[in-house]
């Protein structure tokens, strides 16, 4: 079995576990006032904030950051967009081999994370994570500085489902927004908490937390297609099934999974090739936002990255390179 194959039958065994969204908190307030208006008047819904006793920090009030200037990019901008979809306007993405060549994007994220460079964890090495690697039972937690440190959490329970599926608590929401600590589920709807910081263990009740925002609806029919990763406020992936158009009939995969973003939708282009560079299935996770214009999402590969799209445009930034295994990544931008 390859790795990509039994990568895909991990992913389908456990997605659709649910776990309390985090991150609709501190980063929200502090730097997307005006896209959450914008979604205000779109969705017509607005996710409640709650804070968690001893895990979520406080609301950041220091005002938006200016966005990083970005050097020339590796795909040229474009006036409008690429193709449409029952009247939707629709931009394509560099494929997967496109974006090993895409130029770089300063961002708060390693410009290289090498996970085959973990070291033990170690209180007092980092205040906090920008992301956190799942490998197996292992958490990796990644530093400012691309640091990369293992965290034993075998201490951590099952989660029994009501149908008797058991599965362990780690995941895409397990790093809170700030960076400062881990939080996983545990029986009995209380939550375990790691403080990055000082190694501490604590637990915290379960009415403290939120409920997970729903995915974004896309902007067409696409009941076809299923959404996978998180809803990183109003960015959402989706995977195949509704038969968008594509740049190059002859070399690119139909149907191909897409990513909406603030009502704007980026089709993942996918090259065809032997196998050994394509992408995975569910490839293209939403990670994040660099600033209100700018989203960030996780291409799955071989040799995977991380990407910004700058919306509504042809613009495209390498933010990170990924190196090693792991499983799912859980982000602070």
């Amino acid at each position: 079995m390859t790795q990509e194959r039994l990568r895909e039958l991990l992913h389908d065994r456990v997605a659709e576990e649910t776990m309390p969204d985090y991150s609709a908190r501190a980063w929200q307030a502090a730097r997307v006032v005006r896209r959450r208006h914008r979604l205000g008047a779109a969705a017509g819904v607005v996710v409640a904030t709650v804070g968690v006793s001893a895990a979520i920090a406080a609301v950041d009030s220091s005002p938006l950051e200016p966005k990083p200037t970005p050097v020339q990019p590796a795909v040229d901008a474009s006036e409008g967009p690429d193709a449409t979809y029952q009247g939707v306007p629709i931009w394509w993405s560099p494929d997967q081999q496109e974006e090993q060549a895409l130029e770089p994007i300063e961002s708060s994220l390693p410009a290289e994370i090498d996970l085959r460079e973990a070291e033990p964890y170690v209180p007092g090495e980092l205040d906090r994570a920008v992301a956190a690697f799942v490998r197996g039972r292992d958490v990796l937690l990644v530093g400012p500085e691309g640091q990369v440190r293992t965290v034993d959490v075998n201490r951590l329970q099952n989660i029994t489902k009501p149908n008797g599926y058991a599965y362990f608590p780690t995941g895409t929401r397990m790093l809170a927004p700030d960076g400062e600590s881990l939080v996983f589920l545990q029986p009995g709807q209380t939550y375990a908490v790691f403080a990055i910081r000082t190694g501490q263990w604590s637990t915290v009740p379960g009415d403290s937390v939120d409920a997970a925002p729903p995915p974004v609806e896309p902007p067409f029919e696409a009941s076809a297609a299923k959404p996978y990763g998180e809803n990183r406020d109003g960015a959402q992936s989706y995977g195949r099934g509704v038969p968008l158009p594509v740049r190059d009939p002859g070399r690119q995969l139909p149907g191909p999974e897409f990513l909406v973003a603030d009502g704007a939708v980026l089709a993942f282009m996918a090259a065809g090739t032997d196998g050994q560079d394509s992408r995975f299935t569910h490839c293209c996770p939403v990670a994040g936002w660099l600033d209100p214009e700018t989203v960030v999402y996780e291409s799955r590969q071989k040799d995977a990255v991380l990407v910004a799209w700058r919306v509504r445009t042809g613009e495209f930034f390498l933010v990170s390179r990924i190196r090693g295994d792991y499983f799912h990544i859980s982000f602070a931008l």
